[in-house]
C-alpha cells in the first residue's frame, strides 16, 4: 500500500519492517558492466542493496538481462560484503552460462537458507578473466531473525 500524501512514510514503514523482521522481504541489486566495470575483483554494484544483520536468505534468482561476455573464460559469483561469503548466493558461474535472459536459481532456499552474521551489501565477484559486457539482476528473498 502506498502513502500518496507522504511518500517518506512508506520508507519509514519499510525501515520499521526491516528492523523488526518477520516478513518476507525482497532485496535487489543490478550489476552492469557499463556502470560497475568488469575488472577481476569483488564489486558492490552501484544499484545495490544492503542486507541487515541476521537476515536469513531463503531464495533468489540471478537473471542476466544483457548477455555477459569476457576476454576469456571469466566467471561470476554472487555473495555479500559481510556476514557471509562472496559465493554464498551463487558460486563461480561461467560467463557462457550468463547469456541473454538466462535465469539461475540462487544457492539459498528454504531448505538451505543463508544467515548473515553482520549487515552486508550484495556483491558480484568476477574471476579468471575480466568481463567486457553484461547486465545481471540479483533478486533475493529474506526475512530478519529476531535473535
Amino acid at each position: 500500500m502506498s502513502n500518496t500524501t507522504n511518500p517518506d512514510a512508506d520508507l519509514s514503514v519499510q525501515a520499521a519492517r526491516q528492523a523488526t523482521g518477520g516478513e518476507l522481504q525482497t532485496a535487489k541489486a543490478v550489476y552492469s558492466f557499463a556502470v560497475d566495470g568488469g575488472a577481476i575483483s569483488t564489486i558492490v554494484p552501484r544499484r545495490g542493496f544492503s542486507l541487515p544483520d541476521n537476515a536469513i536468505i531463503v531464495g533468489g534468482t540471478i537473471n542476466s538481462t544483457a548477455a555477459c561476455t569476457s576476454s576469456g573464460a571469466g566467471t561470476l559469483s554472487v555473495g555479500t560484503s559481510a556476514g557471509s561469503s562472496t559465493t554464498s548466493i551463487l558460486g563461480a558461474t561461467a560467463v557462457a552460462s550468463l547469456s541473454l535472459d538466462a535465469r539461475i536459481n540462487a544457492v539459498p532456499t528454504f531448505a538451505t537458507p543463508v544467515k548473515l552474521t553482520a549487515a552486508g551489501n550484495i556483491t558480484v565477484s568476477i574471476a579468471s578473466f575480466a568481463f567486457t559486457a553484461g547486465v545481471v539482476e540479483i533478486t533475493l528473498f529474506y526475512f530478519v531473525a529476531q535473535g
